[in-house]
């Protein structure tokens, strides 16, 4: 129970963190302005105005919110290390993987709510141009938390042994490009021969098929199917955290 604690402790100390930065005031606007263009992009849509409204919409709610927290998963344990603070942290009784645990909780917190706040203010603009709220709009936000959680898991693990948060992110972002293109690959690998063949499908076992979590695309028809993707991502969750804390648990803190 303690060491579960120390892990909400961890998670609460992290999102607080993350919404007093700079950086979130900076995002936050930048959000306000890319859901501002989707209006603009919907009047231009005429006949077609409210589907366009909500695509461009929860596209840019995504990449808005993927953009932030891979940025705090890419500095939040570099930051720390280099600042000493994570050696203050484990000369006490703190457990690795509680430690690890809560900086995951605290970024996933941060990015709900992210989609939480740009949702709502997406959701008043629609009502302002005079549409409602669109079918399985919240499922479409949960499929994007679901893909910000895996990739967000990857990059923790990443930024554990890449040399630098850049890097990281230039990882990250490969990850999150190649993860949307895994049935195509697959397909091509079904259908190469010989050595390279082999090597897409091995290659397949690292990225993750985030179309799998792709709800945005039923957004205003029909429904997403919640529990099998749910069960996927949390696979992915898992195995990222479970390989970031045998990183982490090798590093001399």
């Amino acid at each position: 129970m303690k060491a579960l604690r120390v892990a909400a402790g961890v998670a609460l100390y992290s999102f607080r963190d993350s919404v007093r930065d700079r950086f979130f005031a900076l995002f936050a606007v930048f959000a306000v302005a890319a859901v501002y263009a989707s209006v603009l992009a919907g009047v231009m849509a005429v006949d077609q105005e409210g589907r366009v409204l909500t695509d461009i919409g929860l596209l840019l709610i995504e990449l808005t919110a993927l953009a932030y927290s891979l940025y705090g998963a890419s500095t939040s344990l570099l930051r720390e290390a280099e600042t000493k603070t994570i050696y203050l942290v484990f000369s006490r009784p703190v457990p690795r993987w509680a430690y690890l645990a809560g900086k995951v909780a605290g970024a996933l917190l941060t990015a709900a709510f992210m989609l939480l706040v740009m949702g709502a203010l997406h959701l008043l603009l629609l009502r302002l141009r005079g549409f409602g709220v669109p079918a399985c709009y919240a499922q479409a936000l949960f499929g994007s938390f679901l893909k910000l959680a895996v990739i967000v898991s990857a990059a923790f693990c990443v930024s554990l042994f890449s040399t630098s948060a850049v890097s990281t992110l230039v990882i990250s972002g490969f990850l999150w490009t190649a993860g949307h293109f895994v049935p195509e690959t697959r397909f091509l690998a079904d259908r190469a021969a010989g050595l390279s063949g082999y090597a897409l499908k091995a290659g397949l076992l690292l990225v993750p098929n985030l179309q799998l979590f792709n709800a945005r695309d039923a957004a205003g028809t029909a429904c997403f199917q919640a529990g099998p993707a749910l069960g996927a991502a949390a696979g992915w969750v898992l195995a990222a955290y479970l390989a970031s804390l045998w990183l982490l648990s090798r590093k001399e803190f």
